[in-house]
């Protein structure tokens, strides 16, 4: 890599995590900066303390010997997935595509900037902590240092196969969609991701017991532990496996740089209009909820980041149906005289995938430059709010029907505790749809240039983020503590909270 091109992705890199906003004269985009920075802070510090706490874990579960194939398998999961959730167009096009090739550079560096620079970011990231891994592990169990040398030859491996994979995957179901003449966001979405982690559910499906790791240690790219001489025939086999995936990539880099115009044209989806007009006049609230969904629907990162907890829902509510989930064995806190059932258990797990997230905590911020469209129609922002605030509903709409039906067949309530845990349910998800909406009419950002910066970088998400959060904890306190009246307490919190947000929404009389 050449001095002009790690200048370009130098500069790119301090754009992308906003390092160059923090000398801005204007203060609410320093501010801005500032929090994305102490955000992604928080994430670095919660993953490291992850990563040196994981072989204590592992050695109580006396699984030490598996602790480098499961965080080798984590890593390369959790990064094609996080490439696929933030949109393979922004890799492969970016967010500064007209900028880059306007510049004195050659033009496949402009093509592939964006890939090297989201290397560099997975390639530190991988390294700090597989590293940080390593140190923990030795201290439980010495091994022999040259292991080292195969770490950090996965740290150059995992990130090339993880941005690899995800772009392969995604242009093939693009290019499948296309030639079936087939768009549609969330069905693209859904099957990009089901093939990418259908070798992940495999090893879960191929483990014989129910562990959270299963999946991942059965689907590793690491066979051995580490924490023992590795033959020679094996350093081969390391050897053969790392030039074959830099081959495989470097084979995908050419492929981008001579095809990029196609590639470029697969990425955009482009809307043909009908020859024929036909006037047609609907309610003007109907016109703008319709409206609203196709907005919605039109971008994969917004679809894909905001539908990841409904699908959840839908997918543990079935099993728990259909019984295709395990009986959790109820377990006894002593110190706090606490005994918590599997069934409390599940109820836990619906009530946080049905307040993890919401698609109106950037609904305002994602019409973008755009925003004069709905500032000129006859509209008011109370109306405007609540079509929003629908389209999040009619996404949870299918996972709170079965909700309901789970808390009466599979944990068996009944009357009163039956009617105030749907009725939590309900509150809840309208009450983090209303918050989501307030925050991001208190906090717009239309200036953005990347639709992953403001669906998962803006300050009203992020700000959402944290009090769900904090919400959900809270309520799952009360419910441990008070069983269903804690979920009245809450319902009634949340319900004036509500109120109250509804009440600001509806002084807004312009964006």
């Amino acid at each position: 890599m050449d001095k002009q091109m790690t200048e370009l992705i130098r500069v790119r890199l301090r754009n992308q995590f906003e390092w160059s906003k923090l000398s801005d004269k204007n203060m609410s985009i320093k501010t801005h900066a500032l929090l994305t920075m102490i955000g992604y802070l928080v994430a670095f510090v919660l993953v490291i303390g992850y990563a040196v706490s994981l072989p204590y874990q592992m050695n109580q579960e006396l699984q030490l010997d598996m602790v480098n194939p499961y965080v080798f398998s984590l890593l390369f999961w959790v990064l094609g997935i996080w490439i696929l959730l933030s949109g393979v167009k922004n890799i492969l096009v970016g967010f500064d595509h007209d900028q880059l090739f306007v510049l004195p550079i050659e033009e496949w560096k402009a093509k592939l900037v964006n890939i090297f620079s989201s290397y560099v970011i997975y390639f530190v990231l991988c390294g700090i902590v597989l590293f940080c891994i390593q140190i923990s592990l030795f201290i439980f169990q010495p091994f022999p240092l040259i292991n080292l040398l195969i770490v950090g030859i996965y740290v150059i491996m995992i990130p090339l196969l993880a941005t690899g994979s995800s772009i392969i995957v995604s242009l093939l179901v693009k290019w499948f969609l296309s030639l079936l003449r087939f768009r549609n966001t969330l069905v693209e979405a859904a099957l990009t991701l089901l093939i990418f982690i259908a070798p992940l559910l495999y090893g879960y499906y191929s483990s014989n017991s129910f562990d959270a790791k299963s999946g991942f240690i059965n689907s590793s790219l690491l066979s051995i532990s580490l924490l023992h001489k590795v033959s020679v025939g094996y350093w081969i086999k390391i050897v053969f496996s790392s030039i074959l995936v830099i081959a495989i990539f470097y084979s995908l880099c050419v492929f981008i740089v001579r095809q990029y115009p196609k590639i470029s044209n697969l990425l955009v989806i482009q809307i043909k209009g009908d020859p024929r007009f036909v006037l047609k006049v609907q309610p003007k609230f109907l016109r703008i909820l319709t409206r609203e969904i196709k907005h919605f629907f039109s971008s994969f990162t917004y679809v894909v980041n905001s539908t990841i907890s409904p699908v959840v829902l839908v997918i543990l509510c079935s099993g728990l149906l259909a019984g295709l989930l395990p009986n959790i064995q109820k377990f006894v806190i002593n110190q706090l005289n606490l005994t918590i059932t599997g069934s409390s258990i599940y109820l836990i797990l619906i009530i946080i995938f049905m307040n993890l997230t919401t698609s109106t905590s950037c609904s305002f911020s994602f019409e973008g430059k755009n925003i004069w469209i709905i500032q000129s129609l006859p509209i008011s922002v109370f109306e405007l709010s609540l079509a929003k605030i629908l389209v999040n509903l009619i996404l949870y709409i299918p996972g709170l029907i079965l909700a309901s039906i789970v808390c009466w067949h599979t944990l068996q309530l009944r009357g009163f505790h039956l009617t105030v845990t749907i009725l939590y349910l309900l509150i809840s998800l309208i009450f983090i749809s209303i918050l989501g909406t307030l925050l991001n009419l208190l906090f717009p950002n239309f200036a953005w240039t990347s639709e992953m910066v403001v669906v998962k970088q803006s300050l009203s998400t992020i700000l959402t983020a944290v009090i769900s959060t904090s919400f959900i904890s809270l309520t799952i306190v009360f419910f441990l503590l008070f069983g269903t009246i804690g979920l009245g307490i809450m319902s009634l919190i949340e319900l004036l909270t509500s109120f109250v947000a509804i009440f600001k929404i509806s002084k807004f009389n312009y964006i």
